[in-house]
């Protein structure tokens, strides 16, 4: 089961959500309303988690007039996933620590291997990179994150030397 999938990318609102299959979900949507590329933003931070570059990233998913707000930290070897509703995006940055001291309601946490979120967030995304999920991509929200996409990869690749590449199903090869 993928403890995460890209739900819905439709007329300026993205959706993802953290363990879908479980009793217990963890959904962030986002609106273009704001202009906030919340999946740019969302492939940016994870790496940056990941590769130690900080130790904890707050962001916010523009959720009209509501905002999800999305907090990520590895944690005892596992990538910490914390998920909160605040009650207006208006006036929130898109990224940052300042998000950490929003008035904000608990939503959804828990914790997840790192190389099973980088296999299910790689794999999601992989299929808006080219064809026509790119196409719908591009249509339905922004220009595809290339440039975040391919450093998580590399990440992948390092931290996972068994990993060889993505054949052309969009598939981890090992």
């Amino acid at each position: 089961m993928n403890v995460f999938e890209i739900h819905k990318i439709r007329y300026g609102w993205f959706e993802v959500c953290f363990t879908p299959h479980d009793e217990k979900q963890g959904w962030l949507c986002n609106s273009d309303y704001l202009q906030c590329d919340a999946p740019k933003l969302f492939l940016d931070a994870l790496t940056n988690v990941l590769e130690g570059i900080s130790q904890e990233e707050w962001l916010c998913w523009q959720d009209e007039p509501g905002a999800n707000i999305l907090q990520l930290a590895l944690q005892d070897g596992k990538v910490a996933v914390e998920i909160f509703i605040a009650p207006d995006s208006m006036e929130l940055p898109y990224r940052g620590a300042e998000l950490a001291s929003v008035e904000k309601e608990f939503e959804y946490r828990n914790s997840f291997e790192i190389k099973r979120l980088i296999d299910d967030v790689l794999v999601e995304f992989s299929l808006y990179e080219n064809g026509n999920g790119l196409a719908l991509y591009n249509k339905h929200w922004d220009v595809f994150p290339e440039k975040e996409f391919q450093r998580l990869k590399r990440f992948a690749a390092r931290f996972n030397k068994g990993l060889d590449k993505y054949n052309k199903l969009f598939c981890l090869t090992y």
